[in-house]
């Protein structure tokens, strides 16, 4: 049997030797020192890597200092103990917002510090009808706005960058948020489909000046209740700007034949078509020779197009490009784009060498494809349509067009 005081002696040895490695542990990792770390970010959890200085702080003296890396982490190896965070910021002209009491401790050696914008400066003034309205500029990131209460609060941003936009501030918290319209025309309910206190815009490069100011600005508006009187606005460029058909380039439909100048030979009579004649009774026939379609027979009467002066029916070609151009957008059979074809720089070429009187020129290939894309995409002659151009004295459609030839609506012949 072992006494109790050997067994009491040999407690103690196994005490002393603990505590001795414990010191031995300590003084080798340089007196228990460990890494305390400071993160960085906004409220959408984006980080701030740069222009930040993470002060580390024990009674009031800085005792370490860290710039934080490119995840936002401020990251330093301390002896263990509690230390106060003081933040320094590089560019003295931003104002940020967050809460400034941050301290660290061995068993809390890892905070996060979610900071946001400060709106600083004057209101400007802004018009909603009779109403003058007080507004504020906002950047992309994370803002604290401080709100009036039971109020709708402005706010107007200009993308520098083009993309898809995400505006949000957070749910449940007595505000409601919603996109206004333009300072110029500031509407009285959202134009974006707000969800969960998020919208999106697409600001497309033509919305970005070339010097990389914004040349749009957007209004933004934020319901506050009668209990709120701030919160965060968060707005992120989510990804690259949602193309549609109208930001696709334009193929630029190419002359086919070169061009003179053409003159109507003296005493030439101009015969119109009759669009209600059967479908053979009008047969155009290019000819090769002079590339130009005639009538019946390559010999056959010379068909002109209407180009500078209009036509009972509707305007003619040169009046068209004045007002807007002449283009054709082409879809497969599920409606899938395909091209964006234009013919107004075709139809300027041929306009300089029209008869002057007249404004006529001959029919050619390229007219003829022109006239009918061009019809077809818009409606001319499908009485569906309401582009439909076959109108009686009383504004009726025509029922008696025939389709098949109403494309020669814009041609006549000469004999």
């Amino acid at each position: 049997m072992i006494e109790m005081k050997n067994i009491k002696r040999l407690i103690s040895i196994l005490l002393i030797c603990v505590l001795a490695l414990s010191f031995f542990t300590l003084t080798a990792c340089g007196k228990g020192e460990k890494d305390y770390t400071v993160n960085l970010k906004d409220a959408l959890g984006n980080p701030y890597s740069s222009g930040i200085v993470v002060k580390f702080m024990q009674g009031g003296k800085q005792v370490a200092m860290q710039s934080c890396d490119e995840q936002g982490a401020a990251i330093k190896s301390l002896v263990n103990g509690k230390y106060d965070v003081v933040l320094s910021f590089a560019d003295e002209e931003v104002e940020y917002h967050y809460d400034k009491d941050i301290k660290l401790s061995p068993r809390k050696n890892n905070v996060d510090v979610i900071l946001a914008y400060k709106v600083k400066g004057e209101p400007e003034k802004l018009y909603a009808g009779t109403k003058e309205l007080d507004v504020y500029n906002v950047k992309d990131g994370c803002t604290y706005v401080e709100l009036t209460s039971g109020s709708r609060n402005y706010f107007l941003f200009s993308p520098t960058k083009e993309g898809n936009y995400e505006f949000s501030i957070p749910e449940g918290k007595g505000a409601t948020i919603g996109y206004y319209g333009a300072p110029h025309f500031v509407q009285e309910n959202s134009a974006a489909e707000v969800k969960d206190n998020k919208f999106t815009i697409n600001v497309k490069s033509s919305m970005i000046g070339t010097n990389g100011t914004g040349t749009s600005t957007f209004v933004i508006g934020i319901d506050a209740d009668k209990k709120t009187k701030n919160c965060v606005l968060g707005i992120e460029r989510i990804g690259d700007a949602i193309k549609t058909i109208e930001d696709e380039p334009w193929t630029i439909y190419q002359k086919t034949v070169e061009l003179q100048d053409y003159t109507l030979p003296a005493n030439a009579e101009i015969k119109e078509f009759d669009l209600t004649a059967s479908t053979d009774t009008y047969k155009v026939v290019l000819n090769d020779d002079d590339g130009y379609y005639h009538l019946g027979e390559k010999n056959g009467p010379l068909v002109l197009v209407r180009l500078a002066e209009d036509n009972e029916y509707i305007a003619c070609f040169k009046t068209m490009l004045d007002r807007s151009g002449v283009n054709k957008y082409f879809f497969d059979k599920d409606d899938n784009f395909i091209k964006k074809e234009s013919y107004s720089e075709c139809l300027l070429e041929y306009i300089e060498y029209v008869d002057e009187n007249e404004g006529v020129y001959p029919l050619t290939e390229d007219l003829k494809y022109i006239i009918q894309q061009r019809g077809e995409y818009v409606g001319w002659w499908d009485i569906e349509s309401q582009s439909y151009m076959f109108k009686d004295d009383a504004g009726n459609n025509m029922t008696d067009i025939n389709a098949e030839i109403a494309w020669l609506f814009m041609c006549c012949y000469v004999e």
